[in-house]
């Protein structure tokens, strides 16, 4: 998407950088900053209206500007991103979204960058393979780590990243809406232990729990005796 700054636009008669930001380190990687309350919730409506996990919206606007704490008046970086996502002019102009609904699509506005940064993320990739869409965002694996691993902590301290309440429960029976793998844990780097079809049953039995972008329920697939974590997205009641 854009070479994310090293610094931000030298502002102030001062000269001076306004900040360096060369991507998480030391205790800023272990412990990203709190998400103020505004971008919160945007964060968590854009990862709803997208059908992604909101953490890696919020890993994306803490590793690019701390949440809009280093894009006041919109600060321009030296590579020429704009806004609290940090966008490219030319890939706004593709993905922007106008988020708060006032008719204009606003590279400066939280409310519409936002939800830009979830629709470029989808059109790359999300949720299905999000190294290869945060990596479209940004052509930096040291940037994939970080903004996984910011997001990795604000859903260890906000919960759950898939936004709202758990579509099933413990006990409840269920088919797969698709030939869905079911896997040794959750994760989709996780050991395939069986492909179940449309119209096999499983009782769920564990979960849910959240890992690369996804809800996973622990399932017993009762017509093959088989135990195996999947995809609550992919998943209907029986």
């Amino acid at each position: 998407m854009h070479s994310r700054r090293d610094v931000l636009e030298r502002i102030g008669a001062t000269g001076t950088a306004a900040v360096a930001v060369t991507g998480l380190s030391g205790s800023a990687a272990a412990a990203p900053g709190s998400i103020p309350s505004n971008y919160l919730t945007e964060y968590r409506a854009a990862g709803d209206a997208y059908g992604i996990d909101w953490t890696y919206l919020a890993g994306v606007g803490w590793v690019e500007t701390q949440h809009g704490t280093y894009e006041s008046g919109c600060a321009e970086s030296y590579a020429g991103a704009k806004g609290p996502m940090q966008f490219m002019p030319s890939t706004w102009d593709a993905y922007g979204v106008d988020g708060d609904g006032d008719g204009y699509a606003d590279i400066c506005n939280y409310k519409d960058a936002i939800p830009a940064a979830a629709n470029y993320l989808t059109a790359s990739g999300a949720p299905e393979n999000w190294d290869d869409a945060l990596y479209a965002y940004n052509h930096s694996w040291s940037y994939v780590n970080d903004v996984k691993d910011a997001a990795a902590y604000y859903r260890d301290t906000y919960g759950d990243g898939g936004g709202g309440g758990s579509t099933f429960s413990e006990g409840d029976q269920v088919t797969p809406t698709v030939d869905l793998n079911t896997r040794e844990q959750p994760g989709t780097d996780s050991t395939v232990v069986a492909t179940v079809s449309p119209g096999e049953v499983g009782e769920i039995v564990n979960g849910p729990t959240t890992k690369d972008g996804y809800t996973w329920w622990g399932m017993h697939w009762l017509d093959r005796g088989v135990w195996g974590w999947s995809v609550e997205q992919y998943l209907d009641s029986a």
